[in-house]
């Protein structure tokens, strides 16, 4: 068996035997591997990522616009708009909620409607036995728009029998004025 100092021994007197000529031919060679691979291996697959990276910046740009708008759209949703806010159109909480169901033709869904008042607050748990998703939205909408109410809980839970329709029950705040 041989041992490695030794074999490396035998390759240092064999290179020292090599013509200087025949050694710097070798050296040349390796270098010339060493730099394509490092070229292959290194820089050529680093510059195909940042070549799928700029191509898809637009992409990445533009979700981002979008994400920033529907984050200030929802931070919109969840704030009052102006300080202070206007008046809501109804002071009573359980008109103004029956009234905007009644407006978009929900109020038949209503299975339960609890108003608790403070002097901070109007606290309002509603539950739809059946509603279409978009009427729920756009409801929800008008009441943050028109009275001031916020959507602090929700459970939705879409029903079966019926596309588009679900089950709702919504926590709303209002602050009193």
């Amino acid at each position: 068996m041989i041992t490695v100092p030794h074999t490396l021994e035998r390759w240092r007197l064999q290179w020292q035997q090599r013509p200087r000529r025949e050694r710097c031919i070798i050296i040349a060679l390796a270098a010339l591997v060493a730099v394509s691979l490092l070229w292959l291996w290194l820089w050529l697959p680093l510059t195909r990522h940042l070549q799928q990276l700029q191509s898809s910046l637009p992409f990445a740009q533009a979700q981002l616009k979008q994400a920033q708008q529907q984050f200030s759209e929802s931070v919109g949703l969840s704030s009052p708009l102006s300080y202070p806010p206007p008046a809501p159109a109804t002071t009573d909480a359980r008109t103004a909620i029956q009234r905007a169901a009644a407006h978009f033709n929900i109020a038949a869904g209503i299975v339960t409607l609890d108003v608790q008042q403070s002097t901070a607050q109007n606290t309002v748990s509603i539950t739809f036995s059946t509603v279409p998703f978009d009427t729920l939205v756009q409801w929800i909408e008008m009441l943050q728009r028109e009275e001031h109410f916020y959507v602090t809980a929700a459970t939705l839970t879409p029903l079966t029998n019926a596309a588009g329709q679900l089950r709702a029950e919504l926590i709303l705040v209002r602050p009193s004025s």
